[in-house]
């Protein structure tokens, strides 16, 4: 993939069978995505792997109607037992059950749209589904398939060198980092074991700092308990709201979770504050460093629990999904916390673990060319009669804070955003450069976020609302900048920008 050129709707980027995103090029496919229109949706070959199903997963479930004779069943691939046994308890008392075969574990319940729709949002948002290559060797092992999918992979133990990278990056020692089949389920392991240690103690809240990710709200929201009463400090500058909050709640709230920056705003917060506030009230602050990387930034002094998603920059030619957890030396009852993440994360498959291990090599020279190319395309991007504003790592009210975090004063990260005068659908259809999901790879990636992400935001009065409340414009773009020759970058936008 490339800057410069429309790419069709469907095609995977990159152009592999485990690609992490696909090519959503215009705003009528982005609608015709988000509201499931068979025109948009039969042309997709892939998608990212957490909402879209896996090419591989939809081949087991055809297979397994046939070998089960489970007519009137839908069947849920799941990345484990223990995630399918859990699938199952979510879904009480709905009746389900649990198959295994060749070493895959699935759910079959019966076929009901909304039933569907509850189990795939589950899996979506703890990080549930069965790894696509570890589907495809299964397909393999059946006849279904001839072979996996050529691809280079690390030649020796994989896990060793993935911890020996990230060790120094999410700074603490490699028996206290966890590997897990998604950054998601990094996510969701980390707020379980806080749990399990805060809700007996009567904390059963959480603070949510800024705008953070789809998945991570849905988990602090749906999955926390029948009685939590989570708050929301939108404004990330606001920290006298935040210790007002903790003053009048602070012994009922079990953590606090950020990212740093934010997405889609890029915001960095005042980390060392929020670090005294959390040991102050005695909550876990839970970091999540994916959006500039933690090759450029270090919040291990900031944080008790570091959550990273190694589908961004860490994986940079985007076709792995695996996530890591990093347990800090100041975290409370840090032992306890390990010894729980390490028993109930879901484990990555090896063959992620050797695709991303033969990557990692590419990870510096990656977050370097990035960081020069953001700051190239930011630099055009704040000259231009047709761009609003820009969002990104130095901005005004973030720059102190993100050079706080900063390890080199060129670190930026790839992720901006901005606002285009004028019809911001024009720009998108415009723009000749790659559309979709993800960020933190090769490719330049342009997006309408919000549309992208939060999509039934934006088409209700209460949504947008909402938005307004957290200063995002549902028309803002976000563009995850890649490695392509800069001026091709920037070229691409000026063509959308005066289209």
């Amino acid at each position: 993939m490339r800057a410069g050129q429309h790419i069709p709707l469907g095609q995977a980027i990159p152009d592999s069978l485990h690609a992490v995103s696909v090519s959503i090029p215009t705003m009528a496919d982005v609608i015709g995505y988000e509201e499931k229109r068979p025109e948009t949706i039969d042309k997709l070959t892939s998608g990212y792997p957490r909402f879209v199903l896996h090419t591989c997963l939809r081949e087991i479930e055809t297979h397994w109607q046939r070998l089960f004779e489970t007519p009137g069943h839908s069947l849920w691939p799941t990345s484990s037992e223990n995630m399918a046994k859990r699938l199952q308890a979510h879904l009480l008392p709905t009746p389900s059950k649990l198959i295994k075969h060749r070493g895959v574990s699935c759910i079959r319940i019966h076929t009901d749209p909304d039933l569907n729709k509850e189990a795939k949002s589950f899996l979506q948002h703890v990080g549930g589904f069965l790894s696509g290559r570890q589907a495809e060797d299964y397909l393999v092992a059946e006849g279904l398939r001839e072979a996996p999918q050529t691809e280079a992979l690390f030649e020796g133990d994989a896990t060793e060198a993935i911890l020996d990278a990230l060790s120094p990056l999410l700074g603490t020692e490699r028996d206290a980092i966890v590997l897990t089949n998604t950054g998601m389920n990094a996510f969701f392991a980390a707020f379980e074991a806080v749990r399990s240690i805060q809700y007996p103690r009567g904390r059963n809240s959480w603070i949510k700092i800024g705008w953070l990710y789809t998945d991570t709200m849905h988990i602090l929201d749906k999955l926390s308990g029948d009685h939590t009463a989570n708050i929301e400090v939108l404004d990330v500058f606001d920290l006298d709201n935040l210790e007002m909050t903790l003053a009048e709640h602070g012994d009922t709230v079990a953590g606090i979770v950020t990212e740093a920056p934010t997405n889609p705003l890029i915001q960095t917060m005042d980390l060392q504050r929020i670090r005294e506030l959390a040991t102050q009230y005695g909550t876990y602050l839970i970091v999540d460093p994916t959006v500039a990387s933690p090759a450029n930034i270090d919040v291990a002094p900031f944080s008790d629990i570091i959550v990273n998603s190694l589908t961004k920059y860490a994986a940079n030619e985007g076709d792995v999904m695996l996530g890591a957890i990093a347990v800090t030396e100041q975290c409370p009852d840090r032992d306890a916390i390990l010894n729980f993440i390490k028993a109930e994360v879901e484990p990555p498959y090896s063959r992620d673990l050797s695709r991303l291990a033969y990557q990692l090599p590419g990870y510096a020279k990656l977050v370097e060319t990035v960081n020069r190319n953001t700051a190239e395309v930011v630099a055009f991007l704040e000259t231009h009669p047709k761009v609003k504003v820009v969002h990104w790592a130095k901005q005004g009210r973030s720059r102190k804070n993100f050079e706080k975090i900063a390890r080199h004063p060129d670190a930026i990260g790839g992720l901006i955003s901005f606002e285009v005068e004028g019809d911001f659908g024009a720009f998108f259809d415009a723009t000749p450069l790659p559309k979709g999901p993800s960020f933190g790879m090769g490719s330049t990636l342009l997006c309408p976020y919000i549309f992208l992400a939060h999509y039934s935001l934006v088409i209700t009065k209460e949504g947008l609302e909402t938005l307004n409340r957290a200063g995002i414009n549902p028309e803002l773009m976000r563009l995850a900048v890649g490695q392509e020759p800069v001026e091709t970058i920037i070229a691409a936008l000026a063509k959308g920008l005066d289209s």
